[in-house]
Parts: C-alpha cells; structure tokens; sequence
C-alpha cells in the first residue's frame, strides 16, 4: 500500500535555489550546522552552477546556463541555481516539512515520487513526527450548507491555552445526535454519515468515501502488514434474526477499495463505535448467548476474524450507547461517568482497563474530579473522554461546539497528580467572522482527538 520499498541509497536530488531555502529555512539550526559539517568533509558533491534542471510538463530537462534561454546568455540569478543534495539530508530535511508540502514536491520528478511515497520514508516521517490533537466539527443537523471541518495543532504540557489551525473541510458531511462519530487510526480519520463512510487524512488532505450496509462501520489497521481494513454488519439481529452474524471486511488501498469479503460470527448487536488498538478492533456488544451480560468483541484486522468475546462487567456499559472506548497505556479502557450525585452532571468518574483479553479480567480505578463535568444524555451539554494523551492525561471533551462565536474548551486529568486544569483551544470556530464565513447554524456536533498521528500514507 505504502509504496515501493527499497530505497535508492544513491539518490542525488537537485532543486532549484528557492525551493531548497524554502525547504530549508524550516530545519533548526543544529541541523543546518551538521549539513555545513558533511559538506566541509566533502561528503557532499559541488554544485554544478553551469549545470541547471528545468521542470517542464513534469519532464527533466538539463540545459546548459551559458547558452540563450531567453533572458540573455550566461544568467547567473539567484533563482536560476539549483543545489545537490545527499539521500539522507534529503530524507532528513524532507521529514520535517508538512504532508501538504511533500505532496505538492511529489510532482518535481520520478525520483522525488518514489522517494515521498517509498514505504521506508512514509514510516520513517510517521516516527519522527510528534502527535496533534483533532478538533472535528459538522454544521447543524438541519444546518446548510453541510460542511466537515478538522482542524488540528501541536499540544504544550501544562498550558491553558492551545491554538487549532483549519486543515481542510470536507463538502456533504453532517452527523445526527449521538456519541462520538469520530476515530483516529494509524493517522487517518474517519467517521460515517448514515450509510456513507468517509476517510480523510488531514496531513495530505486526502479524502476517500464509499458505501457501507451498515452505520457501525469500524476503521482498523494491521501494523504488521500496513494495511488498513473497515468492517461492517451485513445482518441484523433484529432484522435477519440470524443463526449467525455476517460481516463485510473491506480492504483499502490506493485509490480506495480493494476488496470486499465476509466473515461470519456468533449474532450479536453492537452498541458502540470501534476501536482499533494494536492490529485488533473492539467495540461492545450485545450477545443473546450472553443473556443479559455484556460482552467486547475482538475483530482480527490482519486476519480477517472474530477473534473473541469478551464479557463484561455491567458497570462498563452504565451509560449504554455513550459508553465510548478509549486506549490507555496500550490496552482497551472504557471511561464512565457517576452522575449518581449530580443527575446531570459528575464529578467522580470510572476508568475500567481490561487487563487481559484472554482470561476477560478487568480492574477499575475510581477517580475524583475538583469540579463538576455536565453530562446530559439529551440534546444538552455533554463532557466525554475519546483518549488520553501523550503524557498520560484523560482528556474529557464536549460533544458539540459551545455555541455561536464562544469558547472552546477541553480539560485534562492527571491521573496521577488527580489535578485537572481546562484548556481553551483557539480558532475552533470561536469567532462571529468563523461562523458567518461558513454559515454555521444552530448545535454543531464535535469531537476532539488528543492523539493523533501525522502520517503522509496514501489510500
């Protein structure tokens, strides 16, 4: 899916003078410094200055300087040079720019295509780029036009303030009430629209939809294989009554689907989204073998199998169909409110880790909060957990924008100090300008990500 995998350690890249200063006007100094060093030790070509690639209809064209282009013989501007670099300051001044700017250099030649879409570099750029949180927001139910929009940024420890740049929109995308439609897997981001499941990734601005038969439409990913498969229901219990379930797995890859296959399961009803932790899919469910004990299902990704079962505690599914599952610490962890004291509301909430999958054991911690969290299982006010991030914290987040032109705010909890501090994320639609421009309307649905992947895979 990645692309071609064996690198060419010979590679010479030549670019003209202004995108090179561009390119490396965004590298830190000690990086520039160790570039000077290579050069001194003549690790480096020279620069052949009579020597000059020129770009034309996507060809490479080599042209002698010293002869009339048009602009008089022997132009020597400034932004006529072009520079030689080694593969690896390539590979090393290429991963710290923006996917959209590698997207838009993979258009200078063959050997920068391959290079950008190379399966050795798209993981190396996935390991060197720190996580973002994602902001993600719909217009209103009823609110024209329909408009998806993911805005994304970089997270500081033990700030109160962060700030969210629009990375693209998506035309045609509104979600319904509900919990959280949104998931971040392996950098990619996906959610559905009724039977309409659309995949985007906000580092490259790519975007991929297609038809599913089913709204429960779970994204994963295969670490072992790097490949990235959706899974599906094709009966209903309610509806086929079923002596067994019927899935759709459906592969992804360049350009979109691959292929469609179905596995076959015990029958049961999901309640919840997906959540793919390493290679594997969860999400909880109803199962009549069951009676009346809730269970998480384990969907194979690599494999392409119901894995398991796992039965659950009740408490786990306290809140039913807002019960959102979280990845804590590399294992499934479900994050449920007591509202018991509040109604509304909760300061005390439950964080249940499944330890081990095979024997179904799972702990629970009890936490307390300093200040109260509105929790409505109506239209209202709804603060939810979706992950933690990078230093361990459980972010809780609302459900929906504030309101018009108001502020964005999220709260982190630190599990081991038990403080929490509130966040305001700026630009998240927080201004009369925002709203009017996009002509947002009435409650729009969000979702916020506290750890997401900067990756330039291709699907």
């Amino acid at each position: 899916m990645a692309g071609d995998k064996s690198p060419c350690k010979k590679l010479k890249v030549l670019l003209p003078y202004d995108m090179e200063v561009e390119t490396l006007s965004r590298l830190p100094g000690k990086s520039l410094m160790k570039f000077l060093c290579e050069r001194e030790k003549g690790s480096l070509e020279a620069i052949p200055l009579k020597m000059e690639m020129v770009i034309h209809h996507q060809k490479e064209v080599f042209c002698d300087e010293s002869k009339d282009n048009g602009v008089g013989s022997g132009d020597k501007r400034p932004g006529k040079q072009k520079v030689l670099l080694s593969y690896d300051m390539e590979v090393e001044t290429l991963r710290r720019l923006p996917g959209k700017s590698l997207m838009k250099f993979l258009c200078v030649s063959k050997n920068w295509y391959s290079l950008i879409r190379s399966q050795r570099f798209v993981a190396s750029y996935y390991a060197a780029k720190p996580s973002r949180f994602i902001v993600a927001f719909t217009n209103s139910v009823f609110g024209k036009p329909e408009r998806l929009f993911i805005m994304s940024g970089e997270e500081e420890e033990g700030t109160s303030s962060l700030v969210a740049n629009l990375d693209m929109t998506v035309p045609s995308v509104t979600l319904p009430h509900g919990s959280a439609k949104f998931s971040s897997v392996h950098g990619f981001l996906a959610c559905f629209d009724l039977s309409k499941f659309i995949i985007c990734n906000p580092s490259t601005g790519q975007v991929i939809t297609f038809h599913c038969k089913a709204t429960g439409t779970s994204l994963g990913y295969d670490p072992v294989d790097d490949q990235f498969k959706a899974l599906t229901q094709v009966t209903s219990i309610y509806v086929h009554n079923p002596s067994s379930m019927v899935h759709e797995v459906i592969t992804l890859g360049r350009g979109g689907v691959v292929s469609r296959t179905q596995v076959t399961s015990p029958p049961h009803h999901p309640l919840t989204m997906g959540r793919c932790i390493n290679g594997f899919i969860y999400y909880a469910a109803w199962a009549p073998i069951f009676g009346a004990t809730p269970v998480f299902v384990c969907f194979d990704v690599r494999h392409e199998r119901i894995l398991s079962f796992i039965t659950t505690p009740k408490d786990v599914m306290l809140r039913g169909a807002f019960t959102l599952l979280i990845e804590y610490k590399g294992k499934l962890a479900v994050v449920v409110p007591d509202c018991s004291k509040f109604g509304l509301s909760f300061n005390r909430f439950y964080l249940w880790i499944l330890e081990d999958s095979t024997k179904h054991e799972w702990s629970k911690q009890t936490f307390e909060l300093p200040l109260s969290l509105p929790f409505s299982p109506a239209a209202g006010e709804r603060m939810i957990s979706q992950g933690t991030n990078k230093a361990g914290d459980i972010v809780f987040s609302p459900t929906t924008l504030p309101g018009r032109a108001q502020p964005f705010y999220v709260f982190y909890f630190n599990p081991d100090t038990k403080n929490i501090r509130r966040v305001r994320i700026h630009g998240v639609a927080d201004t009369e300008e925002f709203w009017s421009r996009y002509g947002l309307t009435d409650v729009c649905r969000a979702s916020f990500s506290p750890q997401h992947a900067d990756s330039i895979a291709s699907l």
